[in-house]
């Protein structure tokens, strides 16, 4: 129960700063910055939080179900909650977008 919950919260936070615009982490730059070339954020997400599990494991760290649930868990937790806590946007941002939009 604390385990999910505390997965859960963690979701919930990075939603919060992240869509709050309040920048992002190491971690979380590095996944925005990959949504923002078309890789979904829960993929971009648990790709990097696998790839640190696993480095960590061939460093000789130990590998716990919480570890596991965490590595797989946050990204789709992300992609829920980012663009649900996600503060809108102004006119001058819609235009900028627009700008940078081919279609």
């Amino acid at each position: 129960m604390f385990l999910v919950t505390g997965v859960l919260g963690n979701g919930l936070a990075t939603g919060l700063y992240i869509g709050a615009g309040l920048g992002p982490g190491p971690r979380d730059g590095l996944m925005t910055g990959l949504a923002a070339r078309s890789v979904s954020i829960r993929r971009a997400r648990t790709a990097i939080e696998v790839f640190v599990l696993a480095t960590g494991w061939l460093l000789g760290g130990t590998v716990g179900v919480g570890t596991l649930v965490y590595a797989v868990g946050i990204g789709p937790l992300a992609q829920l909650f980012i663009p649900l806590f996600s503060a809108p946007t102004t006119h001058k941002e819609s235009r900028r977008e627009a700008a940078r939009d081919p279609r």
